[in-house]
């Protein structure tokens, strides 16, 4: 291949991102389950008790007690999925059981908190399990994605496997009627196996 040929096709790789649309809708990725492709201010970050870098993929024995803990940089409402290797989906936050899902900018939330009367145990099937946090400006209808059953502590959320969830938050995020501003929101995931 001749020079000018490489850095046309360089320039091209290089430009390419720049030409996507400016009102990207979210996507689903390998990194991550949803990702709001609009730069934000606001940042959240999620992680598990076993990596507090957030960084890593620790092991967990299934029944083991597990603790995720939500930091944000901007006062936000907060909602916490975990999706298990099977694509079972379950909302964490909000609960019944541990108060408000808003978050003051620079506090540590964590679940269960101390003093709870509650705790979280690995369960389901071994694999590769992921904890999603959605941080909003504003507080989101979830209405569309789950719901509450009389006397359950934790909500049941309808759309089941990653890209069912993913798609049904870019609903809730980016409704027909008074879509949330995709600069209002983001997302993280935070990683861990569970074994026998």
């Amino acid at each position: 291949m001749k020079k000018p040929a490489i850095l046309l096709a360089l320039t091209a790789s290089l430009l390419a991102p720049l030409a996507s649309p400016a009102h990207a809708t979210p996507r689903v990725s390998a990194q991550s389950i949803i990702v709001n492709p609009v730069p934000t201010t606001l940042n959240a970050q999620v992680w598990v008790d076993r990596d507090p870098s957030g960084s890593y993929t620790p092991n967990y024995r299934i029944g083991d007690r597990i603790r995720v803990s939500v930091r944000v940089n901007e006062d936000a409402y907060v909602y916490l999925f975990s999706v298990d290797p099977s694509g079972s989906v379950d909302q964490v936050l909000p609960n019944r059981l541990g108060g408000s899902n808003f978050v003051r900018a620079g506090q540590v939330r964590s679940f269960p908190a101390q003093g709870d009367n509650f705790v979280f145990n690995v369960g389901g099937t071994p694999g590769l399990n992921k904890v999603l946090v959605v941080a909003s400006r504003r507080q989101l209808d979830l209405s569309e994605l789950s719901s509450f059953r009389a006397g359950q502590p934790f909500a049941d959320v309808k759309p089941q496997g990653e890209k069912r969830l993913a798609q049904a938050l870019s609903i809730v995020v980016n409704p027909v009627e008074q879509p949330i501003p995709q600069q209002d929101w983001v997302s993280d995931t935070a990683f861990f196996n569970a074994t026998y």
